[in-house]
């Protein structure tokens, strides 16, 4: 069974995916009902108008990260990408930050000065999609290649962020819950919610229902994952 494939099937020809029927993916704009989500956006601009920089895992911030990060090879950096955000430590944004679910841009995720809290280089898995996001643009991926995923959980029973990247004819996911980048054909125990970038956002329901009202990104997706 494949879950989080039909996320891309607005992009892809019938040739490259495989559907089984399963999901329809409705794209349900403007972006506008998800507030965590556009407060990100709209944080990560001022922050680059403040010319705030990401300090970890670099000191020398996103110049030193994209210079020992960029390769010809985009799978590399996909990898290195997982790789480098998921060393970060995991801590749930109630010990963090004292509330059920907040999303951090990578500033904060990462903790520059600017967001002085002694010892915290940490976050939880929609800090860890973002900032994999962000990273990715930095490298020259572009927004048709990302969307941050928000999944059930069906071992757990609970939310979940993580990142899809759509390269080389397949989505690749970036979990913080797993070290390896694995196709969305290679898991099966997450139930695909809904996907979004910075332009439009695309909601999965069973095939052959009418697609609900919108609930927005207040369903705790960073909670118990």
């Amino acid at each position: 069974m494949i879950w989080i494939f039909f996320l891309i099937a607005g992009l892809a020809t019938p040739s490259l995916w495989s559907w089984d029927g399963e999901y329809q993916v409705i794209q349900q704009d403007p972006i506008d009902k998800f507030p965590k989500w556009t407060g990100i956006l709209a944080s990560v601009a001022e922050e680059l108008q403040k010319k705030a920089d990401i300090n970890a895992p670099y000191a020398g911030g996103w110049e030193e990260f994209i210079q020992k990060t960029q390769a010809a090879d985009k799978m590399e950096m996909i990898k290195k990408v997982n790789e480098t955000f998921n060393s970060m430590r995991y801590v749930p944004d109630q010990k963090n930050w004292g509330v059920p679910d907040l999303w951090n841009t990578p500033v904060q995720f990462t903790q520059s000065p600017e967001y002085v809290v002694p010892g915290r280089v940490s976050g939880d898995c929609e800090d860890h999609a973002i900032a994999k996001y962000y990273a990715l643009q930095k490298l020259g991926f572009t927004q048709d290649e990302l969307r941050i995923l928000v999944v059930k959980d069906l071992n757990l029973g609970v939310g979940h962020c993580i990142l899809g990247v759509i390269y080389g004819g397949q989505c690749l996911i970036l979990d913080n819950q797993i070290k390896s980048v694995w196709s969305a054909g290679q898991i099966q125990h997450y139930k695909p919610i809904y996907a979004i970038n910075e332009q439009h956002w695309w909601q999965f329901v069973p095939a052959g229902t009418a697609a609900p009202a919108a609930a927005g990104d207040g369903g705790g997706a960073g909670q118990g994952d």
